[in-house]
């Protein structure tokens, strides 16, 4: 399962730049194409939202996370846990460009 920083929880939401202050998750299924949203739980926090956000995302065995940037520290963290981390690339504004070219991959 793939997550995608996200600033809203609909289909055409711009892609949020930041990993930890991200305000949802799109959290896309590898194998049904299957999209669902989820409210980072350390979007709020004054500190530590990246180390709150990469134990959420373990605790739902998520794989790759896909952002527009990564703090050292979370990516370190996200590295441990064996999730990819993956850039986005400034050509895709928004989730619904992005989702556009994923597929879900053959079991």
């Amino acid at each position: 399962m793939k997550a995608i920083t996200v600033k809203e929880n609909v289909l055409n939401s711009p892609i949020e730049d930041c990993f930890g202050k991200t305000r949802y998750f799109c959290l896309f299924d590898d194998l049904s194409g299957k999209i669902d949203f989820v409210l980072n739980p350390g979007n709020n926090l004054p500190a530590h939202s990246g180390k709150k956000a990469v134990a959420f995302l373990v605790s739902l065995g998520v794989t790759s996370v896909i952002s527009g940037n990564y703090g050292i520290t979370v990516k370190k963290l996200l590295d441990k846990h064996g999730i990819q981390t993956v850039i986005i690339p400034s050509k895709y504004e928004t989730l619904s460009q992005l989702l556009g070219v994923m597929k879900p991959t053959d079991s």
